[in-house]
């Protein structure tokens, strides 16, 4: 079997996974070059733990398939279909991602640092207390995605969809968020220091005693938004639109805010 493998790496070691995870894990470690997995379909499969890392998985079916705690890091899954698949603890650290289907996938506490997920489809997955610290996620479709606890620190998620997106206490610290779509999102008591929101559409938004200090939110939509308790100490939001934006007991200290933009400020701090 492991002659037939080394002769024909791409078939022997597509079937060598599919037979089960112990035995791929075990050759793994033997082989030292990375398998070319293009196109297999492992839909639905157990793949609990499985030794993924520098894989080229491209254009791969996983949808529903079980990645629990899997090691993919360095992989390739550009145009993969992962559709609701489980990687719960999985590690994702750099991989390549681009125009992915996650769509309704668990990602509960991935690691995603650094990995690249530009035109990834990731509606209504779920992203609890997951690391994306400096992810490339430009133009990513998160809409109605759980990011709660979420780790977004000096993420691109510029020209994104979060429409709807429930980022509660999720660290957003330098993040690049320009001309995302983050209406009716709720961001509340999520740390927002020092990130570019500059044309984002907040309309609706939630950002209930977050903390936007120092956050570039210029010509940002914030009509209807709660900032309820927030902190904008030092915020840039020069030209931003505020229409029926609520800003009860915000800290506006050092706030460039533009005249007359309709925010309701009865009992803001200053």
């Amino acid at each position: 079997m492991t002659t037939q493998i080394i002769r024909s790496p791409h078939r022997a070691s597509a079937v060598l996974l599919q037979d089960g995870v112990k035995r791929w894990n075990a050759w793994r470690q033997r082989e030292g070059t990375p398998p070319n997995l293009e196109g297999i379909a492992l839909a639905g499969q157990r793949l609990r733990r499985a030794d993924l890392h520098r894989v080229d998985l491209s254009g791969a079916n996983l949808s529903e398939a079980d990645l629990s705690g899997a090691n993919l890091s360095d992989s390739i899954l550009v145009g993969a279909t992962v559709e609701q698949a489980k990687l719960h603890n999985a590690n994702l650290q750099n991989a390549f991602l681009n125009a992915a289907n996650f769509n309704a996938a668990n990602l509960t506490q991935v690691n995603l640092r650094g990995a690249v997920l530009i035109e990834a489809k990731l509606r209504q997955a779920i992203l609890r207390n997951a690391d994306l610290d400096g992810a490339i996620a430009r133009l990513c479709n998160l809409t109605q995605a759980i990011l709660t606890g979420t780790n977004l620190t000096q993420a691109d998620l510029s020209e994104g969809m979060l429409e709807g997106a429930t980022l509660i206490e999720a660290t957003l610290k330098a993040a690049n968020l320009r001309q995302t779509n983050l209406s009716m999102a709720d961001l509340s008591r999520a740390n927002l220091t020092q990130a570019n929101l500059s044309g984002a559409d907040l309309r609706g938004a939630r950002l209930v005693a977050a903390d936007l200090r120092q956050a570039n939110l210029t010509g940002c939509n914030l009509s209807h938004c709660v900032l309820e308790d927030a902190d904008l100490r030092e915020a840039i939001l020069t030209d931003a639109i505020l229409n029926h934006a609520i800003l009860d007991n915000a800290n506006l200290q050092d706030t460039l805010l533009s005249p007359n933009n309709g925010a309701l400020l009865p009992s803001s701090k200053s």
